[in-house]
C-alpha cells in the first residue's frame, strides 16, 4: 500500500468515522506529513518498505528540533496510524510496534498564586475593551478552560442563569462546568452590553472582537503576555497557567481529585495526578522551612 494513500485513508477515518476534534485532526495531519516527507527522502513509498530502524531514525531527527512532549505526541501519532493501517489492511506490517516514548520526568505545570491571579483579573478597565478581555480571562480561570475551548465557546453553550458552561473538549467530549457568581456577572455584563455592539454578522461565538470576528487563540496568548508584563508578574506563565491554577487552587481548597479530573475533561486520572505533585512539593518546602529540626544546621 502506498504511504501517501495510507495517510489519506487514516486522516479520512479520524475525520469522518472517529470525528476527532479539529485541533486533533490538524495535529495528526501535520505529524504525518512530516513523517511522509522523511520517508520520501529515503525513497520509501510503500508501507511495507518502512522498517523499525527508519522510524527510529525519524524520531532521532525530531528530537533535535522538537521538545520532548512534541516528540512523544508524534510517536503516539505513528502508533495510532500504523495500528489503524495494520488492523484495516492485515497484509501491511506495523514497524512502529516496538517504538516507545522517552519517559523523562514531566515538568510540573506553572501556575499563579491566588494573590497574583486576583491582582491580574482585577486590573481591567471598565470600558468595552476592558470588559471583553476581563470576561475572557475570568472564564478561562474560573472554569479551567483550554484556550481553544474558550475561543470556540458558543452562545448556546453558555447557561448563565443556571451557572453552568457546556464545554466541548478534546475528542469532542462534552462536560458541564459550574461558573461562580462573580464570573457569571462579568460575562453577563459583556454579553449584554459589549457583544451586541460588536456583532457585525451572525457569529455564534461568545467572544467577538470589535471587528465582529471570533477571538483567536493567538489574541488570548498575546493578551496574557501583555498583562503579565504590565502587572510585573512572572512572564514564564502562560494561557495554560490559568487552567493549571484552576486545578491547583481547587485541590488546595479540598476538592477531590476525581472531581478535578471531570472538570478538566481528562480521560485518564494519571493526567490529573500531576497536580498532586505540586501539592507534595509545597508540603516538602513548608516542612523544610518550618520544622525546627529541619532548620537546624548539621
Amino acid at each position: 500500500m502506498q504511504i501517501h494513500d495510507a495517510i489519506e485513508d487514516y486522516i479520512h477515518h479520524i475525520s469522518v468515522v472517529d470525528q476527532k476534534a479539529i485541533t486533533s485532526i490538524q495535529a495528526y495531519t501535520r505529524d504525518l506529513h512530516i513523517y511522509e516527507s522523511f520517508l520520501t527522502m529515503r525513497e520509501l513509498h510503500q508501507i511495507n518498505d518502512i522498517s523499525y530502524a527508519d522510524i527510529q531514525d525519524f524520531i532521532q531527527e525530531q528530537r533535535k528540533v522538537k521538545k520532548s512532549n512534541s516528540v512523544n505526541r508524534m510517536i503516539s501519532t505513528l502508533h495510532n496510524f500504523h495500528h489503524y493501517i495494520t488492523f484495516t489492511y492485515p497484509k501491511e506490517n506495523d514497524p512502529s510496534l516496538f517504538i516507545h516514548s522517552k519517559k523523562d520526568g514531566r515538568k510540573l505545570p506553572r501556575y499563579f498564586n491566588e494573590h497574583d491571579i486576583i491582582k491580574l483579573l482585577d486590573s481591567f478597565k471598565d470600558d468595552d475593551q476592558g470588559l471583553f478581555e476581563h470576561a475572557m480571562l475570568e472564564l478561562l480561570y474560573s472554569c479551567g478552560l483550554r484556550v481553544s475551548e474558550l475561543c470556540s465557546l458558543t452562545m448556546n453553550q453558555l447557561h448563565l442563569e443556571q451557572g453552568f458552561l457546556r464545554v466541548i473538549g478534546k475528542g469532542d467530549k462534552e462536560r458541564m462546568i459550574p461558573i461562580h457568581q462573580r464570573a457569571v456577572q462579568i460575562v453577563r455584563d459583556y454579553v449584554t452590553t459589549v457583544r451586541p455592539k460588536w456583532q457585525k454578522k451572525r457569529m455564534p461565538n461568545v467572544f467577538l472582537n470589535h471587528l465582529g470576528n471570533a477571538a483567536s487563540r493567538q489574541y488570548v496568548h498575546r493578551l496574557i503576555k501583555t498583562k503579565l508584563t504590565e502587572m510585573n508578574l512572572d512572564e514564564s506563565l502562560s494561557a495554560h497557567s490559568f487552567r493549571h491554577s484552576f486545578a491547583t487552587h481547587l485541590l488546595d481548597g479540598g476538592a477531590d481529585l476525581r472531581v478535578v479530573q471531570e472538570l478538566l475533561g481528562h480521560s485518564d486520572i494519571k493526567t490529573t495526578q500531576i497536580y498532586t505533585h505540586i501539592q507534595n512539593k509545597r508540603l516538602k518546602e513548608a516542612y523544610a522551612s518550618f520544622h525546627p529540626r529541619s532548620k537546624q544546621k548539621e
